[in-house]
């Protein structure tokens, strides 16, 4: 099954580890009892197309169908037995010519007579086959429990200071102090009693082993299970922009809501005013939209939405296709697009280059380097950690330690850091 589990995390990089184990355990179990491709498809195929949205079911079915090779490596293509081979041509016109003399002595399926009897026999016997492996295949199925999903849950101890503040509307502080907190997975505790502060205009790389809840803490900041000031915009890029007839570059500028907005309004007054209406608001509300608009540069919106889409590989005609036309692993690069022209306060990123090329890479590095507001983000390219991040935040013993500078930085700190408390005992 070692095999089995490394093709999964392959095909699936982004499995959750309980759906991992339980795909394994259903195919060890009847790892003896697959027939075919359909019947493991029958067996993980449905939990398998709800991991990952952008495989087709055709996707999944052939994935099925290199899991019972790994299964079953020598399990024979059919069913019907090794084929005949003739040693020499057979004339059929001097069989029937001889059938009279020598019926006894041929056994050619082309002159034998059937026998009904035997035939209904053969045809009962395998319907009785067919019936019982249905039967079995309903048992199990009915026998199978379905693990159930477990959730993440956060909570934390607030300031009454920050409450007061937060509750009247003055806390107008950038900077993010998520104190004395806890995280678990189910019964897993992943972080307890931990303290986390992010400064505004800082870049955080956040480091750690694999499964000790690097990703799950970015979703309880982006869900607001852990409570950071409501006038701080959080945006996580996770999910894949959805396929429409929107238009790549559209998609991108539709972000900016107040943009949206004004231009919605601006069209509005102005179809009013050319309808022949007199009111003399409309004048005056159309002079403070352009103001508004020109104060946040509307106009170059567009330039600068182009810019980072070129920048992540979206060349000039890919920018004017509608959003529909473009694969999983493209939409993600238009979320990420959106994330980065929207210029949020905090900014969450988990694994940003697994879905780049190495052009785009290098283009999102020197980017990021000059990111205006606050970067929190979850990798493990040490070229990204050494170039983007000014902080590292070590995730280890169920608490976050924080680290000035890059990954490199953080590394030989941490050695010394090592070195100093081995002398110490």
């Amino acid at each position: 099954m070692a095999t089995c589990s490394e093709y999964i995390k392959t095909v699936f990089p982004s499995i959750d580890d309980d759906l991992k184990q339980y795909v394994e355990g259903v195919l060890k179990n009847g790892a003896d009892e697959f027939e075919d491709s359909e019947e493991v498809y029958e067996a993980v195929g449905e939990v398998l197309q709800e991991v990952s949205s952008d495989k087709t079911e055709e996707d999944i079915r052939d994935i099925c169908n290199e899991l019972l090779n790994i299964l079953k490596p020598n399990k024979a293509k059919t069913n019907n037995g090794p084929m005949k081979v003739l040693n020499a041509p057979i004339h059929l016109g001097s069989m029937v010519d001889n059938l009279d003399n020598n019926i006894e002595d041929i056994k050619s399926i082309w002159v034998m007579q059937r026998d009904d009897s035997l035939m209904q026999k053969k045809l009962e016997k395998a319907q009785a086959k067919l019936q019982e492996k249905q039967d079995k295949r309903t048992k199990d199925v009915k026998s199978v429990v379905v693990p159930k999903l477990q959730t993440a849950t956060a909570s934390q101890v607030t300031s009454k200071k920050e409450s007061k503040l937060e509750s009247k509307g003055n806390n107008r502080t950038q900077d993010i102090r998520i104190e004395n907190f806890d995280v678990a997975y189910g019964d897993r505790v992943l972080l307890q009693g931990a303290d986390l502060t992010l400064a505004c205009g800082r870049r955080y790389g956040l480091v750690g082993r694999n499964g000790l809840g690097k990703s799950t803490l970015l979703r309880m900041i982006s869900s607001g299970q852990l409570r950071i000031p409501s006038h701080i915009s959080i945006l996580h890029v996770e999910q894949e922009v959805v396929g429409d007839n929107t238009l790549a570059l559209e998609s991108v500028l539709e972000c900016d809501t107040v943009r949206a907005d004004l231009l919605k309004r601006e069209k509005e007054i102005s179809t009013a005013i050319n309808a022949g209406s007199t009111d003399p608001n409309l004048n005056t509300q159309l002079s403070e939209i352009y103001a508004q608009l020109q104060n946040i540069e509307a106009d170059k919106a567009p330039a600068k939405a182009s810019i980072i889409l070129n920048g992540l590989g979206f060349t000039s005609e890919m920018q004017q296709r509608p959003t529909k036309t473009f694969s999983g692993g493209w939409r993600m690069r238009l979320a990420l697009a959106r994330a980065l022209f929207s210029r949020p306060d905090l900014l969450l990123l988990d694994e940003p280059t697994n879905m780049l090329d190495i052009k785009a890479i290098i283009w999102l590095e020197n980017y990021l380097q000059n990111w205006p507001t606050t970067l929190l983000v979850v990798s493990h390219d040490r070229n990204f950690l050494d170039t983007v991040p000014t902080d590292i935040l070590h995730l280890h013993s169920q608490r976050i330690e924080a680290y000035r500078g890059n990954y490199e930085q953080f590394e030989r700190t941490k050695t010394e850091k090592l070195k100093k408390s081995t002398k110490g005992i």
